[in-house]
């Protein structure tokens, strides 16, 4: 059988711990199991029982409610965790746990503050993820109304960026990330890659000084001016010259400035010698 001494140690040791504290049960439940033991009660006993008990120990009420008032204000702290940091913070000011005191625990300036210390949900964690995001989409989507430094080009004035703004950060996020993506695609198709257009053009000259410097005529069809088919044989090319005038045989066979309509002599020549029947 425990002394009354060991009993009262047992209580003094419930009474340093806030969550446990004066509550007529938990007070109860030490009692018996230090009636339990056959061995002096020691500090090291005590931390046994405690650990044995604490399963069945009731929460203060006090307690609780500071608590609850506190995460209702900050539920990205609600973590039991963060309940034994906050504990420990109060315990060596000699403060009590209620509302008021945890807040100050956040307050900056305060030599006190423990937020450093404290682990987020992973709730919070995730809205911090798409409280960055959504800035970084925002910025990406009304750039283009932004000049190199960063003021408002003059096509558009602030009242229109500045609700622009708030027209894109009032979507739900996975709206605005639907958003962010059909701008992106769009502003894609609408630019072609310095490679891609260096290609082309390099494609380009190198098949027009093909054309330029070949000694060979190109290979030309002639169509039919009156039909807008290709000839279909000597008789049709030689009606189609007569029916021609001086100035329009000229023009039919050279330019303008007198070159060379290049392929087109070469062309007559061969239906004219039956390559085209």
């Amino acid at each position: 059988m425990a002394t009354n001494g060991e009993v009262q140690k047992g209580w003094e040791y419930l009474d340093a711990i806030p969550r446990y504290r004066r509550v007529d049960a938990n007070v109860n439940l030490m009692s018996h199991a230090i009636h339990s033991e056959d061995k002096t009660i020691t500090t090291e006993i005590l931390h046994k029982i405690f650990n044995r008990i604490k399963p069945k120990l009731a929460i203060n009420g006090d307690y609780a409610e500071a608590y609850r008032v506190f995460f209702e204000k900050h539920p990205e702290y609600a973590l039991e965790c963060n309940m034994a940091i906050l504990d420990a913070a109060l315990i060596k000011r000699s403060d009590a746990v209620t509302a008021e005191n945890l807040e100050e625990l956040l307050l900056p300036g305060n030599p006190h503050n423990v937020i450093s210390q404290l682990a987020i949900t992973a709730e919070a964690r995730q809205a911090q993820v798409e409280a960055r995001e959504t800035e970084r989409m925002i910025s990406e989507i009304t750039g283009y109304m932004l000049d190199a430094k960063g003021k408002v080009k003059q096509e558009y004035t602030e009242r229109q960026y500045r609700d622009k703004i708030a027209g894109l950060r009032s979507m739900p996020f996975s709206q605005l990330s639907a958003r962010y993506d059909e701008v992106i695609r769009v502003r894609g198709l609408r630019k072609t890659p310095v490679e891609a257009i260096r290609a082309v053009v390099k494609t380009d000259a190198k098949a027009q000084r093909k054309e330029i410097f070949s000694t060979e005529p190109p290979d030309v069809e002639l169509l039919n001016p009156n039909t807008n088919q290709p000839f279909t044989g000597r008789k049709e090319l030689v009606n189609f010259l007569n029916s021609l005038s001086r100035e329009e045989t000229r023009a039919y066979f050279s330019f303008p400035e007198g070159r060379p309509k290049p392929g087109v002599a070469e062309a007559v020549t061969r239906i004219l010698k039956g390559a085209v029947q």
